[in-house]
């Protein structure tokens, strides 16, 4: 029912019906039957209908992904069409997998499937008002779509053609980044036909924002062999968000963790990371629980493998978790068990790989910084922009640094639960534990030009949601469902009421003049007050019939006034304008223009006409914004939508632009290698038959594309090119095929040309 609802929100943003039902039929029958199969064969149809789809579903995308590559780099882009195709017919034909169509497990209650549908219709509505109400699909309105979807579209295009990938942006540059995603949309586009721009940004993120609500509720209920921890970590993981009862920063504060966000829209490779990290969690835990099923091993390599290649901020800290459970188990038992060794050698073994193989020992920006995001935050909860003093600067440091410690940690609140009844012994929390650990402290110590240190902290956000209501079970295990479950209730109202009321008392910003000290009691006066209503409530429930859960009550206040951000985030949504009249309408969330006029239907008018092999030149080198004085070199349009490499587009998001300092210089710094750019564009000012005849040689250049808001196609190129194509601001020009005389001596002449 969630999802035929999630078919018509789609439809009513832009999606065509047919890509609706060709996706699912891919998404039922090519990735989540397979997958849910698969998955009880090697777990022994034990886990139950509900843990089998969810974490059956991220195992079908990753056989997908794995079975694509080898298929691409050969040339048969359809092999992963033989998973489900071998999969169905082995599972109908012989007798002893027929078992295997049904759970063994007894279906989980009535209540719980309901109460976790209602999150997932939750996480739906914030999909919807997050990202698809705000990134339009359609031209000219998309046009003005966020800066880093072309870039997306682009690797995917690239994906959909070329394997071994590179940057399709720039010539010579390495696709070192976690594109896995990206061949998964590939392959998507491949069985179903679906645009790619459709599949980005429309239906894997409904898709990825949907999966993990029920992951998440199955791994809870798994951990804590408890139903009802399973709901309540759904609708934790749709409500609970970083703490900001300030409102100084808007709705895209740095600091932001949180699940219900933008980040599930604009950065779909963490939010496909998120579908394909919870089946290895759950393998892992299963293994250091002395799961029996051998079958649990394959599961966790072929998991591993995917997500290695899905979002690099995962597996580091796998191996951190893991490290610290075998650390704990060999202290507690004074042993280290063949269980222990291979999960160590597993995840390592899967760092090395995504480190060496898919990133080339790169970085990509990330280096040991400690405090970057603090000192980037400081401006925007009130503080001025630099204190000379060294003493107010620490003071300023000190308070941002604590505060977004405490709104980092509050996801995992609840797992002070695990100090109850020893459960520091159990190495599935002592995993859990570390995980989270992990994440906090590499947002914390590391730094990059876009702050995507962060995204360790959101890759174990949903993990400690799923510790934090296992924590709770053990904190109010004394009552029953049926009398704590109001009691529950009301803590959670308790905290939102709490967070309101503190959010009503705090002044819009600081006053211009203030002291340092005084600002910084203002930014840490609300959190600190709800952490202390939450520490006397819990004291008051001590002295009364509910000691055994007061501390569970308490942590409860604390989650409840960390949801207050979702009701703002959701209403001050339906309020936002798609731009198209640009460049500065502050009224509109996207406001700078990322496509120039008539520039998607161009670029797919070359796509239908030129050979996959053709190499495209382009004048466009920085966003289409053309008042402004620098370069903003996230310019990515026109490999998004033809789907070609072109020679020197833009230049941002490459390994050596990445691997400057700052986020300036990374964006909008010069392009590093100046003769080649040169070369490109005396095709546009000063062509001649020697430029482009050296294009064509040299470099595989086919088309010339122009964005006539910056050149006019000149005089000269008349007799030199072919005019084949005009709309809007932009022109296409198809080059010839040099002749013999003047071809570059010891260079193959390329006999392709436009079809």
């Amino acid at each position: 029912m969630v999802w035929a609802g999630a078919g018509v929100v789609l439809a009513a943003y832009g999606t065509p019906w047919s890509a609706i039902a060709a996706y699912s039929a891919y998404l039922s029958l090519g990735i989540m039957l397979p997958g849910v199969l698969l998955w009880r064969l090697l777990r022994g149809n034990e886990d139950g209908f509900a843990v089998d789809l969810a974490f059956g579903t991220g195992f079908g995308f990753a056989l997908s992904i794995l079975s694509y590559l080898p298929g691409r780099a050969i040339g048969i882009p359809y092999l992963p069409l033989a998973v489900p195709l071998l999969t169905i017919a082995a599972f109908t034909a012989l007798k002893h997998l027929r078992p295997y169509w049904r759970s063994k497990r007894s279906p989980m209650p009535t209540w719980w499937a309901w109460s976790v549908a209602g999150a997932v219709a939750l996480g739906l509505w914030v999909i919807t008002r997050a990202g698809l109400q705000i990134e339009p699909i359609a031209f000219p309105d998309a046009a003005f779509q966020y800066s880093d979807m072309p870039y997306q579209l682009a690797l995917a295009a690239e994906l959909k053609h070329h394997l071994p990938g590179q940057i399709p942006f720039v010539t010579g540059q390495q696709l070192d980044y976690h594109w896995f995603l990206h061949a998964e949309l590939a392959a998507a586009n491949w069985q179903t036909g679906i645009e790619l721009d459709v599949l980005l940004r429309r239906l894997m993120p409904v898709t990825a924002a949907l999966v993990p609500i029920l992951s998440v509720a199955a791994l809870a209920t798994r951990l804590a062999r408890k139903s009802w921890a399973g709901p309540l970590a759904a609708w934790l993981l749709v409500t609970v968000t970083s703490f900001d009862v300030y409102g100084w920063g808007g709705r895209d504060l740095i600091s932001q963790a949180a699940y219900s966000s933008a980040v599930l829209m604009y950065s779909p490779t963490h939010a496909f990371a998120v579908v394909l990290a919870f089946p290895v969690v759950y393998s892992i835990v299963c293994l250091l629980r002395r799961d029996p099923h051998r079958g649990t091993w394959l599961l966790l390599v072929i998991g591993l493998a995917a997500l290695a290649g899905a979002k690099a901020s995962f597996v580091p800290l796998l191996v951190v978790a893991v490290a610290l459970a075998i650390a704990v188990r060999l202290v507690t038992e004074r042993r280290l068990d063949r269980t222990s060794v291979g999960l160590g050698l597993a995840v390592l073994a899967a760092l090395r790989f995504a480190q060496f193989v898919l990133f080339s020992a790169g970085s990509s920006g990330i280096a040991f910084g400690p405090g970057q995001a603090f000192r980037a935050m400081a401006g925007r909860v009130g503080f001025e922009s630099r204190y000379s003093d060294h003493a107010a600067a620490a003071v300023v440091i000190g308070t941002t640094g604590a505060t977004l410690l405490v709104s980092w940690s509050l996801a995992g609140l609840g797992m002070l639960g695990f100090a109850r009844e020893r459960k520091w012994k159990d190495p599935a929390a002592v995993f859990l534990a570390g995980f989270v650990l992990a994440g906090i402290a590499a947002a914390a110590l590391l730094r990059h030009p876009g702050f995507s240190q962060l995204y360790f902290l959101r890759a174990a956000f949903p993990f400690a949601i799923a510790a934090s209501a296992w924590g709770l079970t053990l904190l109010l295990s004394g009552p029953r469902l049926r009398q704590i479950g109001p009691r529950l209730l009301l803590a959670l109202a308790g905290g939102m009421v709490l967070a309101q009321v503190v959010a009503y008392l705090t002044p819009r910003r600081p006053r211009s003049g203030q002291g340092v000290l005084a600002v910084s009691f203002q930014v840490i006066w609300p959190w600190a007050a709800v952490l202390l209503v939450a520490g006397l409530a819990a004291l008051v429930l001590s002295r009364t019939a509910e000691r055994t859960a007061a501390l569970g009550l308490g942590i409860l206040i604390v989650l409840g006034a960390a949801a207050v951000n979702v009701p703002k985030t959701m209403v001050t949504t339906l309020t936002d304008q798609v731009c198209v009249a640009g460049p500065d309408r502050p009224e509109c969330r996207q406001t700078r223009r990322q496509v120039p006029t008539g520039g998607a239907e161009a670029a797919r008018y070359i796509r239908d006409h030129s050979a996959v092999g053709d190499k495209l030149a382009t004048n466009s080198h920085c966003t289409p914004v053309y008042a402004d004085r620098t370069c903003d070199a996230r310019n990515f349009w026109l490999a998004a939508y033809s789907e070609r490499r072109v020679l020197v587009e833009g230049w941002a998001y490459t390994p050596t632009a990445q691997g400057r300092r700052n986020a300036d210089a990374a964006i909008n710094g010069p392009f590093w290698n100046q003769p080649l750019l040169q070369l490109n564009d005396s095709a546009f000012k000063r062509p001649s038959k020697r430029v482009l005849d050296q294009l064509w040689n040299q470099y595989g250049v086919r088309w010339l594309v122009f964005d006539t808001n910056l050149d006019w196609p000149p005089g000269e190129l008349e007799g030199l090119a072919e005019h084949r194509y005009s709309l809007g601001a932009v022109a296409v020009y198809a080059l010839t095929a040099p002749t013999e005389d003047a071809a570059t001596p010891g260079v193959r002449r390329s006999s392709s040309s436009p079809r």
